[in-house]
């Protein structure tokens, strides 16, 4: 995985511990998808900010393929909300990683994220 692949995404915690801000260029909405032509009006929507923070998480921080074997998944993942950063060609979105309680694979990946993501040397991209 090349330091390319993942150009210009940032991820950093936000106090709760399920929560995190994620720095994107991709857009959010069903809307913006079919308004840019990268989605027709019948086709299912599938959030890509979500598709982008599952793989950053995974491939970039964590280290590990997003495959079967990745224990979050679309479905674990929630958009709170989102705003446009500077000239509004990134937007940074509130990520929550959801029902973790019962699944203690899914919750030991979010303590690896959250001590990386924690650590005084994490910029948000990766370990200085």
């Amino acid at each position: 995985m090349t330091r390319k692949a993942f150009r210009g995404l940032f991820l950093q915690s936000t106090g709760d511990p399920t929560v995190f801000s994620f720095v994107t260029y991709t857009p959010q909405s069903r809307q913006q998808m079919i308004a840019c032509g990268d989605l027709g009006e019948e086709d299912e929507y599938i959030n890509p900010v979500i598709c982008d923070f599952l793989l950053f998480i995974s491939e970039w921080i964590l280290k590990v393929p997003f495959n079967n074997e990745f224990p979050m998944n679309y479905d674990d993942v929630k958009v709170i909300c989102s705003r446009q950063r500077g000239s509004g060609i990134q937007h940074e979105y509130l990520v929550q990683i959801q029902d973790l309680s019962d699944h203690g694979p899914k919750r030991s990946a979010l303590n690896k994220l959250l001590t990386i993501v924690g650590n005084k040397s994490w910029n948000g991209f990766q370990m200085i």
